[in-house]
């Protein structure tokens, strides 16, 4: 007769030994474009500080249908980096300060008056979601400030905005506004599954000669 391959015993020996990764211990940061005229190095730490909620992105694998004579096969053909829409929402300040750089960085894309598109190369940003360790015994405490070890991180490259989405205001809530920003990402990388080294895609400007 068949047995079970675990109990509940095992479960719990296994997360005394392994902590659970939290949903909420994380950090995000993005490189903002040099085009932008904004002060890039306070947008950037305010985008670290008061990031409430963000996405890590997947892989899809593509596979084709083979039919040999009644029988049908399915082979990959390909892999695909789900990032077409990565949501990431923060808390707005009273300046609005966040709010002011994303829609720059929209306008940055495609001029609101003459519709304009800009270059990949002078738009793009690249994103770095990092999963955050609990602490505790056998986890070595930060190196710096005590600052929290990072369990795996991802970076997203060629990042561009893709919707702003509205912000309700009503008098009858008393709360925080809410921002939230989707972006695009070709493609990502993580702790796990670097990018090829050698490779370089180049979408940008073309040089003239």
């Amino acid at each position: 007769m068949a047995r079970a391959l675990g109990n509940l015993s095992q479960f719990r020996d296994a997360l005394k030994k392994r902590p659970m990764q939290r949903s909420e211990r994380w950090e995000v940061s993005i490189t903002l474009p040099t085009s932008l005229d904004v002060d890039r190095t306070s947008a950037e730490k305010d985008v670290v500080l008061f990031c409430e909620e963000v996405q890590v992105p997947g892989m899809v694998v593509e596979n084709k249908e083979i039919n040999l004579g009644p029988w049908k096969f399915y082979r990959n053909t390909n892999v695909g980096f789900l990032g077409q829409e990565i949501n990431m929402t923060f808390l707005t300040d009273e300046n609005w300060g966040l709010r002011s750089v994303f829609e720059k960085w929209i306008e940055a894309c495609v001029d609101t008056t003459g519709k304009q598109v800009a270059y990949l190369d002078d738009i793009s940003a690249t994103i770095q979601i990092k999963a955050i360790s609990l602490g505790g015994e056998g986890v070595p405490p930060g190196e710096i400030g005590g600052l929290a070890p990072v369990n795996k991180e991802w970076t997203l490259f060629e990042c561009t905005p893709k919707v702003l989405n509205l912000v309700p205001l009503s008098m009858g809530t008393t709360s925080i506004v809410r921002t939230t920003l989707i972006v695009s990402a070709a493609y990502w990388e993580s702790s796990d599954v670097p990018i090829a080294k050698g490779i370089e895609v180049n979408l940008g400007k073309d040089e003239l000669g």
